[in-house]
């Protein structure tokens, strides 16, 4: 995981007839603390511009730094938005998949492209997938304590050796102790598989299914949905990876396979 240290929070656009705009915001002011927290995201952003009485520290675009004192109701939105949702810093993927869409794109494109996140905050803001083998206990804590739900994973399987060599990581095979952790403090998850012939699919496909199916059976169900795509496979992917591409039928066999499932829960 790549993290950086806390930066103050560079506004992109102030909303018109808004809070920030009535204050004199301008476009590359930033946002270095709120009633004396620095905010490490938009999630903090957030949860702390819900108070009536907030006391920013701001820094303008000469570097001068300033303290402006904001009354207003309860969960007013100030009309701000910023250049990044993430303050300090992207975290970064430990996994090595195989089948990985960011190791499949064509060479020579903007450097953004080839980053790749596995970043809680982005789940929860943005519905992009993560697989939860890079969470510190830190942020486990944070999750729980801001109630972060629902989250979106990549779960591919939840038999730890075929998980194991889908993400090429050992942590990958605690993904049935992580959705029991999610159970236990009512939180969520909607659940993806990539289908990856040969390695996932058939008799272990089933097994995950049911093994993520028995979370719905809760007042609030742990997985709160569970979406199957076909892995999608391009020219450019590491010619040691060798995957077999999804054809018709066996799109049509996984297909079959999965509403007969549903057909039975």
């Amino acid at each position: 995981m790549s993290q950086a240290a806390v930066v103050p929070a560079k506004i992109s656009q102030v909303l018109p007839d808004s809070i920030a705009a009535e204050v004199g915001f301008e476009v590359g002011d930033a946002i270095v603390s709120i009633n004396g927290t620095r905010p490490r995201d938009l999630i903090d952003y957030q949860y702390l511009c819900a108070d009536e009485i907030l006391r920013l520290e701001v820094e303008d675009a000469r570097g001068k730094i300033h303290e402006i004192e904001i009354e207003k109701e309860y969960d007013d939105d100030l009309g701000l938005e910023f250049a990044t949702a993430l303050f300090d810093g992207l975290m970064q993927c430990n996994n090595r998949c195989p089948f990985c869409f960011i190791d499949q794109q064509p060479p020579g494109k903007r450097e953004t492209l080839y980053l790749k996140d596995d970043d809680y905050r982005l789940s929860f803001l943005y519905g992009s997938y993560l697989t939860l083998t890079n969470l510190t206990l830190r942020e486990w804590e944070r999750i729980e304590t801001m109630r972060l739900s629902p989250l979106y994973v990549s779960v591919h399987a939840t038999e730890p050796e075929v998980r194991c060599r889908l993400l090429k990581n050992p942590r990958a095979g605690q993904i049935l102790e992580q959705l029991h952790w999610f159970q236990e403090r009512r939180l969520q998850i909607h659940a993806q598989v990539v289908v990856c012939p040969g390695i996932n699919d058939g008799i272990h496909l089933e097994r995950t299914l049911l093994a993520l199916a028995s979370f719905q059976q809760y007042e609030i169900p742990a997985v709160a949905s569970i979406a199957v795509v076909p892995v999608g496979l391009t020219r450019f992917r590491p010619a040691a990876d060798r995957l077999i591409p999804v054809t018709r039928a066996k799109a049509k066999e996984v297909i079959d396979r999965v509403l007969s499932f549903t057909r039975t829960i």
